[in-house]
């Protein structure tokens, strides 16, 4: 048997593919450890145990026989409980589909199926994803297995509590507001934000009995995992078949420099008045920059380009608004203003990117911070080193990749004197997937990669 307290998705499809364990065998520990440790963290809030058991022992046969069924044959996974899945509950965090489950599945979670995953279970969110923090009226609070009073994050807060718990080795989030990367920030796992539209996120959300086909604005999909290999192995996946709605596209291949710090060209955003940033996750970030240097990178803090950090949230803020809210009451023209900001602003990164290979900022300002769900988001308050602040400023460094549609990698760095974990985002230009999650090896090289927290 593997060590689940400290496995990656990719020693378990090698230990699988080589018959030194079986799928049975997976299934039944990652089960055990959600017996032993969900009650308290409330992170998996479905199962399907019968009908994965059923797939996990036809996967074991198939082996016997010689056939492995993809890249991910026989591995026991779950999905957040935004995207559709056949067969098991997909409710969203929202009442009224308290008791749906879809009869297909979204092609995300059937392409994961189509590599020989097993959906067994799905995990905690907030309500379609609308906070960051994890907590909905049917399944209530999901908690960090770091610091139970803790907030595991949100919206993929349930996937990023398991991922780090060893209930699951693989998971799949979405992140308008940080969603994925927030919750790998604050349980100390991987994650990708893809470059928006490089990952189908049709099946997102359903509500029956018609679901969305347009594209959301600003939202992504992606993998979330205990190492870059399964993020990469993962995004590979969500990518076999179509990238950008491209059928036959792939992501573009990684900057050769991004394979060596020697060749490397990093930037560096920590301080900026429109983000209040604790001293923890400044430091951390530039610590990685300081190893990177003495690896050989050129490192150096230029700037963002563009307009103020503030004026760019401003910006996300507007058209964050007008994805989600039913509020949103600008006209069309207003619209169409904002978006020629946010091309503009990308045209700009284009630029910063031939002097750059990537940005590298923080997650969030604060390691996780203490449960706070009372009141509406707008009128909560949080503390950044003592001083409160804005619950919604948690929201500006996340949309510094969102609002120009760029790849951002999740890498978990350091711990907080409190003993929680610190992440950053490695940031880089469009279609540029490939060279944050180069980059992003690099730096797991250097800081030791994922850690389980204690007592998991």
């Amino acid at each position: 048997m593997i060590d689940l307290s400290r496995a990656t998705a990719t020693d378990a499809v090698t230990a699988l593919a080589r018959g030194h364990i079986s799928s049975e065998a997976l299934l039944t520990a990652q089960l055990g450890r959600v017996e032993k440790f969900n009650p308290k963290l409330n992170a998996v809030v479905a199962l399907d145990v019968d009908r994965a058991m059923a797939e996990a022992r036809a996967a074991d046969e198939a082996l016997k026989q010689g056939r492995l069924t993809g890249p991910l044959h026989g591995l026991p996974m779950t999905i957040k409980d935004l995207f559709a899945t056949k067969g098991l509950l997909t409710t969203s965090g929202h009442v009224p589909l308290a008791d749906y489950a879809p009869d297909t599945d979204a092609p995300a979670v059937a392409a994961f199926k189509a590599a020989g995953a097993i959906v067994f279970g799905k995990t905690n969110l907030s309500e379609f994803g609308g906070d960051i923090q994890s907590y909905n009226d049917i399944h209530g609070l999901c908690r960090n297995p770091w610091n139970l009073e803790r907030t595991a994050g949100g919206s993929s807060g349930g996937s990023g509590a398991a991922l780090a718990a060893g209930m699951t080795l693989l998971e799949f989030g979405s992140d308008i507001g940080g969603s994925i990367r927030v919750p790998c920030h604050y349980n100390g796992v991987f994650g990708h934000k893809p470059t928006w539209n490089a990952v189908d996120r049709f099946g997102e959300g359903p509500r029956p009995p018609v679901w969305s086909h347009a594209l959301t604005d600003l939202a992504v999909a992606g993998p979330m995992g205990r190492s870059v290999a399964d993020i990469r192995l993962g995004l590979d996946i969500l990518t076999s078949l179509s990238t950008g709605g491209i059928p036959g596209a792939r992501l573009p291949s990684a900057s050769a420099r991004a394979h060596s710090a020697g060749s490397l060209r990093v930037a560096i955003h920590v301080d900026d008045p429109a983000a209040p940033t604790s001293e923890a996750c400044r430091a951390a970030v530039r610590e990685v920059g300081a190893r990177l240097a003495a690896a050989g990178a050129r490192v150096s803090e230029p700037g963002l380009p563009g307009p103020s950090l503030t004026e760019q949230n401003a910006l996300y803020r507007e058209l964050l608004n007008a994805a989600m809210s039913t509020a949103y009451a600008a006209s069309h023209q207003d619209w169409k203003a904002a978006d020629e900001r946010r091309h503009r602003l990308r045209a700009d990164y284009g630029r910063f990117f031939t002097d750059y290979d990537v940005l590298l900022a923080p997650i969030a300002p604060t390691p996780a911070f203490p449960h706070n769900t009372e009141g509406p988001m707008g009128a909560r308050k949080l503390k950044v080193d003592g001083v409160e602040v804005a619950y919604l400023r948690h929201l500006v460094w996340a949309g510094l990749a969102t609002l120009p549609g760029l790849p951002a990698t999740a890498v978990p760095v350091a711990l907080s004197d409190e003993g929680l974990p610190i992440g950053l985002q490695v940031i880089g230009p469009l279609w540029g997937d490939r060279t944050t999650l180069a980059v992003a090896g690099l730096i797991e090289t250097l800081t030791g990669g994922f850690r389980p927290p204690p007592g998991y």
